[in-house]
C-alpha cells in the first residue's frame, strides 16, 4: 500500500502542471497546434489512472485550453468525478471546469444534481459557496425544478455570504423554472430589510431586473423601495432603485409627485456622476408624465439643465455623451430651458467623437426658432466645409435640410435665403445621389408652393445650369448629387421661364438658360434627367415665340432648337427618344407654318401692284400673316399653359360624391357564372355582347374624384402630373408669403 502510495507520489511529481503547459505553449509559437495536440493526448492518459490528484490536475490543465477555444466536452464524466472529491481545492477546479464547459446540450449534467444538493447542504461554506457560483452557469430547466427548494433554504442562511449568493441564484431560477417565483417572492422581499448590505444589494438586483420584463407585478413594492432610496448610501443600490421608479412612474402618475423632493436632493447632494445621470433621466421620466398637473416645476427643471451643463462639459466621452442624450428628453416638453445652451451644443460639434457630433446634431433639430434659424444653419455649413468622414458630412447636410423644412417651414421667414442656402449645398463636391435627390426636391416644393420666390428660383437655376456647363467645357465633373439637383433645375427654368423673362433689374435669362440646356454635355447625363430637358426646352421655346415680336427671329428659333433637339432623337433611353421625337416633328410643324406665315407676309409688303396699292390688300395680307405668326405661337405656349397649385395628399377624400353614383353598381352587365361540365350548353342572344367586370373600386373613385375636383389635366409627361392631379400625394395645401 505504501509503494502504491509512493508511485503515486512520484506520477504527479513527473506530470506537467498548468504552469508549464503555459510555458511549454510559450516555447512552441511556431508548432503550437502540434504542441497542443501532445498535451491533449497525455492528458487523456492523466485521467484514466485512479489518483484524483492527478485527474484534477488534468483538469485544471483543460480549463486553460478551453479557454484557448479548445473543445473539452469529451472530459464531462472526468470533471463531474473531480466535482465528487472531498477536498474544497479540487472540488473548485471541478466546479470551474463545469461552469466553463457545460451547458444545456451537456449529457452528464444530469448527474450533477445529487451531487450539488450535496454540496448546498454542506457545512462547510466554500463547498456551498462554490457549489451556487458554478450554478449559474450551467442552471437547466430541470435542474432549477429540483433544487429551487434547496437554493430557497438557503436564502434564510445565517451567513450573509451564502444567502447572497443564493438571492442572485435565484435569478436564473426564476428564468429557467418561473413557478418557483411565487414560492420565493415572499423571502426575496424580505431580503429588502436585510440588515446585511450585500444581501439588501443582491434583492435590489433581483427584483429590478424581473421588473424589466414586468413592472406592473412589482408595484406593490413601491413604499419599500421609496424607503430604501431615502436611507440608503450605496450608489449602485441608489442606481437600481431609481431605474425602477422610472419604469413604475408611467403606471402610477402620483408616484412622480412623491419622487420629486428625494431626486431632486440627490441631484444636489451626489458627486457620483452616473447616480446623477439616473436621477436626472427620472426627472425627466416624472416631468413628461405629470408636468400638466405639477406645479412650479419648472426649478426642477433648471436644475436638471444645469447639471447636465456639467456632463456636457466633463472630460469624459461617456458622460458627455449621456448629457447630450438626456438633454434631447429634456428639449421634447421643455425647448426654452436648452435653447438658452446652443452655444454649448454647437461646441460639441467640434468633439473628435463622432457619435458626440452626431447626438449634438441631432439636438440642435429641435433647438431652432425663428430668430436663430439663419445662424445655425450658417454654422452648420462651415461645419460641413471643414467636416471629416463622409456618414458625418451627409449628416450634416440631411440635418441641414429637415432643419429648415421641419413643420412645413414653419421657422422659414424668407424663402429667398433658403433658395440660396440649398443652392449652395448642391455646390458641395462629393453629394451623394440621394442627397442630390432631397436637395431637387425641396427646390421643386419651395418654388411650385411659394409664388413671390419663383422668379429668384428660376434665375438661381439658370445661373445652375449655366455654371454648370462652364464646369463641364473646362472639364470639372461634378458631383453625382448635382446631377439629381440639375433636374430640378431644369424643370423650374421650364416651367416658370416668364420669370427669366428680362426687367429693369435684370436682363433677359431665357435665350442663355435654352442654350445650357441644349449643349452636347447633357447626353452625358441619365436619362430621366436628359427627358426633363428635352421637355422643359420646348416650354422655355414656347414662352421665347411668344415673347418675340420679329418673324424672322422666329423662324431662326426654331430652326436652331430643331437642330439642336437632333442629338436627343437618336437616344439609348426610349423616353428621352420619345420626348425629342415628339418635340422635333412638333417644332417641324411650328417651322413650317411660321415660314408660311412669315412668306406670305414679305410678298404682301413688296406687293406693288396698283390693285394692292389702291384697295390696301398688301396691308392686310401682311396683318393676316402676323395674326397667323401670333396664333402659332400662343397655341404652342397654351400646350404648357396652367399653374400647378399644391394639393393637399388627402384632398380626394374631400371630394364629394355626385349623386346618383353607386360605386358597388356594376357598370356593364355581370359576367356569367361560371358552368359546369355536365350543364348543357346555354345559347346567347345574338347580338349582345358578354358582360364585362366590374372596373376596380379605387380606380373609379379616383376618376369620379379627379374629375370633380376639377384639377388641372397636365401632359402625363411632364415630370410633376402627380402633383397637380386631386388624387396624387402632393403638396399640402398651404402657401407662403
Amino acid at each position: 500500500m505504501a509503494l502504491v502510495r509512493v508511485k503515486g507520489v512520484l506520477d504527479h511529481v513527473l506530470d506537467k502542471n498548468l504552469q508549464d503547459l503555459v510555458r511549454g505553449i510559450r516555447n512552441h509559437k511556431d508548432t503550437e497546434g502540434k504542441y497542443i495536440s501532445e498535451c491533449i493526448e497525455e492528458i487523456k492518459q492523466e485521467l484514466k489512472q485512479e489518483s484524483l490528484v492527478v485527474k484534477a490536475n488534468a483538469i485544471n490543465k483543460l480549463v486553460y485550453l478551453q479557454m484557448l477555444g479548445y473543445d473539452i466536452s469529451w472530459a464531462g464524466f472526468n470533471i463531474v468525478e473531480v466535482m465528487s472529491s472531498p477536498k474544497f481545492t479540487f472540488k473548485r477546479i471541478g466546479y470551474l471546469a463545469a461552469s466553463q464547459s457545460f451547458h444545456d446540450g451537456t449529457d452528464v449534467i444530469m448527474l450533477t444534481t445529487n451531487l450539488v444538493r450535496k454540496d448546498l447542504n454542506s457545512t462547510n461554506t466554500y463547498d456551498a459557496g462554490v457549489a451556487l457560483s458554478s450554478l449559474s452557469c450551467f442552471m437547466t430547466g430541470d435542474l432549477a425544478h429540483d433544487l429551487a427548494n434547496d437554493i430557497m433554504v438557503l436564502m434564510t442562511s445565517t451567513k450573509p455570504y451564502l444567502r447572497k449568493k443564493a438571492v442572485l441564484l435565484m435569478y436564473k431560477v426564476f428564468l429557467r423554472f418561473p413557478d418557483s417565483l411565487k414560492p420565493a417572492f415572499g423571502r426575496l422581499k424580505e431580503k429588502l430589510e436585510d440588515p446585511d448590505p450585500g444581501v439588501q444589494s443582491a434583492a435590489v438586483n433581483v427584483i429590478c431586473e424581473l421588473a424589466r420584463k414586468n413592472p406592473q407585478n412589482y408595484l406593490s413594492l413601491a413604499p419599500l423601495f421609496f424607503k430604501l432610496m431615502t436611507t440608503s448610501t450605496n450608489n449602485w443600490v441608489l442606481i437600481k432603485i431609481i431605474k425602477l421608479f422610472g419604469a413604475l412612474i408611467p403606471l402610477e402618475p402620483r408616484l412622480g409627485k412623491k419622487l420629486i423632493e428625494p431626486l431632486t436632493n440627490l441631484i444636489h447632494s451626489t458627486s457620483a456622476m452616473s447616480l446623477l445621470y439616473e436621477c436626472i433621466n427620472t426627472v425627466i421620466a416624472v416631468l413628461i408624465s405629470i408636468s400638466s398637473g405639477l406645479q412650479n416645476h419648472a426649478t426642477s427643471v433648471q436644475l436638471c439643465v444645469q447639471k447636465l451643463q456639467i456632463l456636457i462639459e466633463d472630460s469624459d466621452q461617456n458622460l458627455k455623451y449621456l448629457g447630450l442624450l438626456a438633454m434631447t428628453k429634456i428639449l421634447k416638453t421643455h425647448p426654452k430651458s436648452v435653447q438658452a445652451h446652443k452655444e454649448l451644443i454647437m461646441q460639441c460639434l467640434d468633439d473628435k467623437d463622432e457619435s458626440i457630433r452626431l447626438r449634438a446634431l441631432s439636438l440642435l433639430y429641435g433647438m431652432v426658432s425663428k430668430k436663430n434659424l439663419m445662424e445655425i444653419v450658417k454654422k452648420l455649413i462651415v461645419h460641413m466645409e471643414k467636416a471629416e468622414g463622409a456618414h458625418y458630412r451627409d449628416e450634416l447636410l440631411s440635418k441641414i435640410i429637415g432643419i429648415c423644412s421641419q413643420n412645413d417651414y414653419r421657422f422659414i421667414t424668407n424663402f429667398e435665403w433658403y433658395v440660396s442656402v440649398l443652392v449652395e449645398l448642391a455646390a458641395h463636391k462629393g453629394m451623394k445621389p440621394a442627397q442630390g435627390r432631397a436637395i431637387a426636391n425641396q427646390l421643386l416644393d419651395v418654388a411650385i408652393r411659394v409664388q413671390q420666390v419663383r422668379r429668384f428660383a428660376a434665375r438661381q437655376m439658370s445661373l445652375l445650369l449655366r455654371n454648370h456647363t462652364f464646369d463641364k467645357q473646362r472639364g470639372g465633373g461634378g458631383s453625382a448629387g448635382l446631377v439629381e439637383v440639375l433636374y430640378a433645375a431644369a424643370w423650374i427654368c421650364g416651367e416658370f421661364a416668364v420669370c427669366l423673362a428680362g426687367d429693369e433689374e435684370s436682363e433677359d435669362a431665357r435665350r442663355a438658360t435654352l442654350e445650357a440646356m441644349s449643349l452636347p454635355y447633357v447626353l452625358q447625363l441619365p436619362g430621366e434627367v436628359q427627358a426633363v430637358f428635352v421637355h422643359n426646352q420646348v416650354k422655355l421655346y414656347a414662352n421665347l415665340l411668344l415673347a418675340e415680336s420679329d418673324a424672322e427671329e422666329r423662324v431662326a428659333l426654331t430652326t436652331e432648337l430643331l437642330t439642336r433637339l437632333e442629338q436627343f432623337v437618336h437616344s439609348e433611353d426610349l423616353e428621352v427618344q420619345e420626348r425629342a421625337v415628339c418635340a422635333h416633328q412638333l417644332l417641324k410643324c411650328t417651322a413650317k407654318a411660321l415660314r408660311q406665315a412669315a412668306a406670305s407676309k414679305t410678298a404682301a409688303i413688296f406687293d406693288v401692284g396698283d390693285v394692292a396699292t389702291e384697295d390696301g390688300a398688301g396691308s392686310t395680307a401682311e396683318a393676316d400673316g402676323d395674326a397667323v405668326i401670333d396664333r402659332v405661337a400662343k397655341e404652342l405656349s397654351g400646350l404648357f399653359a396652367g399653374e400647378l397649385n399644391p394639393v393637399a395628399p388627402k384632398a380626394q377624400r374631400k371630394v364629394p360624391l355626385p349623386e346618383g353614383l353607386d360605386l358597388d353598381a356594376w357598370i356593364n352587365e355581370p359576367p356569367a357564372p361560371p358552368k359546369s361540365e355536365f350543364d348543357e350548353p346555354v345559347k346567347r342572344k345574338s347580338g349582345k355582347s358578354s358582360g364585362r367586370k366590374k372596373e376596380p373600386e379605387a380606380a373609379v373613385s379616383a376618376t369620379v374624384g379627379a374629375s370633380a375636383s376639377g384639377a388641372t389635366n397636365y401632359s402625363s409627361s411632364d415630370p410633376t402630373v402627380a402633383w397637380g392631379g386631386a388624387s396624387g400625394g402632393g403638396f399640402e395645401q398651404k402657401e407662403y408669403h
